[in-house]
């Protein structure tokens, strides 16, 4: 669930990109606890509810206070890019299970999907004919 305006970070450059609790699971995909897009004194933190498995989308003050984070290779292409438009999904219990993200404009390129209480992270690709 988007916790502010994101208008706020529209159009801001990714500097780094950071997380906490990051784990390769045994079939290749990555999974996190949090990870933050950090644009200037602060950053757009990502983490999942315990307790609904919603994914919480916030912006923070997060300045160079890293302790505990560390560089999440896999979405470096983020770093030096624009946050775009998000979306919100919703799985069929009404729960916002799922946050989608585009850099650089209007075309989805990021998701993030709450299960089991962390974050699972995907990359969007169009389907072709």
């Amino acid at each position: 669930m988007l916790q502010f305006d994101w208008e706020e970070v529209q159009g801001a450059t990714v500097e780094a990109v950071v997380a906490k609790g990051v784990r390769g699971l045994s079939d290749g995909r990555l999974e996190c606890e949090e990870i933050a897009l950090v644009v200037g004194s602060s950053a757009v933190i990502l983490r999942v509810n315990d307790d609904t498995d919603e994914v919480i989308v916030s912006l923070e003050p997060f300045g160079d206070a890293r302790a505990g984070w560390q560089t999440l290779e896999q979405l470096q292409a983020i770093v030096a890019r624009r946050l775009g438009w998000c979306w919100e999904g919703r799985n069929y219990r009404g729960y916002l299970d799922t946050f989608t993200m585009a850099v650089d404009g209007i075309d989805p390129a990021y998701s993030f999907t709450g299960m089991a209480s962390a974050l699972q992270c995907m990359r969007v690709t169009p389907i072709t004919a």
